[in-house]
């Protein structure tokens, strides 16, 4: 089983966007919860670029929460849930625009 429960898309500035989505899945050793998520920070420059994302799908075979940034090549592991991971986004996405953001 593979259902979409909540999906949003929306700016937060004319070139910044956040990217939702939860998806109900079969509770297994990876997903005890039966949730899959994603939360995803853009940047437009020419087109959109994801500069953040926090996720708990499958990484390299590995089960948790993980934060992709931009430029890097591991992912960051931690412990948080899907509306924390939503407040969470933009104080990274922030962050990274203020750092990096004239070297994409």
């Amino acid at each position: 089983m593979r259902e979409t429960v909540y999906e949003d898309d929306f700016l937060i500035d004319e070139n910044k966007r956040i990217v939702l989505k939860l998806i109900k899945v079969d509770k297994d050793k990876h997903f005890p919860e039966g949730l899959e998520f994603a939360v995803q920070y853009l940047y437009l420059k020419d087109e959109w670029i994801q500069i953040a994302r926090i996720d708990n799908q499958l990484h390299e075979g590995k089960a948790g929460v993980h934060i992709h940034i931009l430029k890097r090549d591991k992912v960051e592991w931690t412990d948080m849930s899907f509306n924390e991971a939503r407040e969470k986004i933009i104080e990274i996405g922030e962050n990274v625009i203020k750092n990096i953001v004239d070297r994409i």
